[in-house]
């Protein structure tokens, strides 16, 4: 397997389609795939509780926000966000719109 360098979120989700199409799977997940709930760690399980309830998609994301609500260094986050959309990418949605990142999670 390849091996690739520290990633943000985007990247982690191109690394998890190369992997896939790399296994002759699809590239994304497929609806009704069992999400991997059981390898998120206690933080990334957290943070995408919070994600999942709170309004992301009218309200822009802040990394800086996220680190001080949850009292971790910043880039904590994002490692944590790079590897909710690699072991749960059909349930996290991250997306770019109006000049700022929108996530939402189910």
């Amino acid at each position: 397997m390849a091996r690739f360098p520290p990633m943000n979120a985007c990247a982690a989700w191109s690394r998890v389609c190369f992997e896939r199409q790399a296994q002759g799977l699809q590239p994304t997940a497929r609806v009704g795939e069992k999400m991997a709930m059981d390898d998120l760690t206690d933080f990334e399980l957290r943070l995408f509780e919070w994600i999942r309830q709170s309004d992301f998609e009218e309200v822009a994301w802040s990394s800086s926000r996220a680190a001080k609500a949850f009292k971790v260094p910043e880039k904590d986050i994002y490692e944590a966000l790079a590897a909710l959309s690699a072991k749960i990418p059909g349930n996290i949605y991250i997306h770019y719109d109006e000049g700022a990142i929108r996530i939402s999670a189910d």
